[in-house]
């Protein structure tokens, strides 16, 4: 199996670190609103790599967060506190829509699902092993990663300086921290302040008290997990910077293992409205709506009809024309699934997903068997793709 890899910037073929194990990690969602398409496309694309993985014999090890607290958790705060209920409370309601979206997708539940807040020993051990080793600083309570120590850093996203401080504007990466001896350090942990607002989760630390930064997170949970190194890791393309490129600089920083991840793989951006799909813009598409019209069997349809890498618009009418197609389909299969084993077919289904996971042109290939009579291979390829028959 071949895979794009964002940190070589091209495709490779896939050799994972241990033989006949594959260990995963995917960035999980910050749970203060439900499901959306695009949180659907980058969870969906990782089950069928992962499904796929399992049919050809690897065992499987994924692991993923839930950024419940962070550092520059404005959003879960403000939702928490403009409907007068605890930020632990809003993320546990939503992490549980989240969850009940994934299950009617077919989604396959990580092997470690972890919270944040439930992890905070985990990221003070990561933080102690930073600043032992000289890459991180403390003041006024707060800890910093020095970027200035990593003279690798920059090496996923490779953005120049500008690019790099444009997209941590974008990120609310804390830019004017007076604390900060380079505006483009990563915050470890945040001191809490004298007033803060009782909202705002506080947590015991060697530092003092505070919360812990978004990038130590992942790379807390994913280590102590998974590993000191991984063989892929995975989310949003808009990930790459800040958050990936920041990963990769503490993890490799702790442990002193390079790389601190083999492959990383990202999903494109879906658009909708003339805009980025997100809950900025306002433009979401909810899973939980959708599954009012269309079944989760269509919807999986749409999403695969896509490369996983790839940004592609969202319109309805392909979604309808999705559920046309499946009902289609499935029809036909559940009329006929004595037809005898294709082997060529099989040898096709694996070369295309052997192709850096190319399902538009699987999709392509079931709809044809389907056509000339090749149930027993239809019927197969969907249950590999995670579709309900």
């Amino acid at each position: 199996m071949h895979l794009y890899n964002s940190l070589t910037r091209k495709i490779e073929l896939f050799t994972p670190l241990k033989k006949g194990t594959v260990t995963i990690y995917v960035c999980g969602i910050t749970p203060y609103d439900t499901t959306h398409l695009g949180h659907a496309f980058t969870y969906i694309s990782f089950d069928v790599l992962i499904r796929y993985l399992a049919h050809l014999g690897y065992k499987v090890i994924y692991t993923q967060n839930v950024t419940d607290i962070n550092d520059r958790d404005k959003d879960i705060l403000e939702r928490a506190k403009k409907q007068n209920i605890s930020w632990r409370k809003l993320a546990q309601v939503s992490t549980e829509k989240f969850l009940q979206d994934m299950k009617t997708l077919n989604w396959i539940m990580p092997t470690n699902y972890l919270k944040a807040s439930e992890n905070i020993n985990r990221i003070i051990i990561l933080i102690n092993e930073l600043l032992k080793n000289g890459y991180a600083y403390k003041i006024r309570g707060s800890v910093y990663f020095s970027i200035e120590k990593d003279s690798e850093y920059g090496k996923l996203s490779g953005f120049s300086k500008g690019k790099m401080l444009e997209t941590a504007r974008q990120f609310d990466e804390g830019l004017e921290d007076p604390n900060k001896k380079n505006p483009l350090d990563i915050t470890l942990w945040l001191a809490a302040t004298e007033n803060q607002e009782k909202h705002i989760p506080i947590f015991d630390s060697p530092f003092g008290k505070g919360r812990p930064g978004w990038h130590i997170e992942c790379s807390s949970m994913s280590i102590s997990t998974l590993g000191e190194q991984i063989d892929i890791h995975g989310g949003g393309i808009d990930l790459i910077f800040p958050h990936h490129e920041a990963e990769i600089a503490q993890s490799e920083a702790a442990t002193g293992q390079k790389p601190f991840t083999k492959y990383w793989i990202h999903t494109g951006i879906i658009f909708y409205q003339g805009e980025k799909m997100s809950k900025s813009k306002g433009n979401l598409v909810l899973i939980s709506d959708l599954f009012k019209k269309y079944s989760a069997n269509s919807i999986r349809w749409l999403l695969l009809s896509h490369r996983h890498g790839e940004n592609w618009v969202f319109e309805e009418k392909d979604l309808k024309k999705a559920q046309r197609t499946f009902n289609t389909l499935s029809k036909r299969i559940s009329q006929n699934k004595s037809s005898a084993i294709n082997k060529t077919l099989l040898r096709e289904f694996a070369s295309c997903m052997d192709d850096n996971l190319n399902t538009p042109k699987v999709l392509f290939l079931i709809e044809n068997a389907v056509k000339n009579g090749n149930i027993y291979f239809a019927d197969t390829a969907l249950k590999i793709l995670g579709f309900i028959i």
